[in-house]
């Protein structure tokens, strides 16, 4: 009796692991199109549920994308809702403050005109938006793919909060 238990607590245990996959990528899908719809942005579900999820558009002139990826940390992976806004043009200050919040990049007057002018504005929004990441092209807040991120409205809000930081850098 326990030699034919274990192999079917086994396999439904399995069965219900990637209905749960199956289901996770079908609600992000879901979020994603009527996200798009709402900010016109170009989304194409893929069929794999192994591929990035990446919608893009335009607000207000800046080039933004919504990028929904796994990222694999040895025997565990995580999945992340990456939001990208894009400057119109390159700064061309050699800026690149990474997701901890740190100044990584040319160590010269410039970069660090740029720091003092954008110092309160970037602390006061890390909180807001979580793994800011910061350099010459663009700014991306990087955040953990939550329950939260499966309401269009939650994406809509954190895209339009990465707009509205990326267009009060100076």
């Amino acid at each position: 009796m326990l030699r034919v238990l274990i192999p079917l607590i086994t396999i439904i245990f399995i069965l219900g692991i990637i209905w749960l996959i199956r289901s996770s990528n079908k609600r992000i899908n879901e979020a994603l199109i009527k996200a798009s719809e709402k900010l016109n942005f170009l989304y194409s579900p893929s069929k794999s549920i192994f591929k990035k999820k990446i919608t893009s558009g335009t607000i207000d002139g800046y080039k933004c994308e919504i990028i929904v990826y796994t990222q694999s940390h040895g025997q565990s992976s995580t999945t992340y809702v990456s939001f990208f806004t894009y400057f119109p043009d390159s700064l061309n200050m050699g800026i690149k403050i990474n997701w901890r919040g740190q100044f990584e990049g040319d160590d010269d007057h410039v970069a660090n005109l740029f720091i003092e002018r954008n110092i309160d504005l970037v602390e006061s929004q890390k909180k807001n938006l979580r793994r800011l990441k910061i350099t010459d092209t663009y700014v991306n807040s990087r955040k953990i793919l939550f329950k939260k991120y499966y309401n269009p409205e939650e994406i809509i809000k954190t895209m339009q909060d990465v707009v509205d930081l990326t267009k009060k850098i100076k």
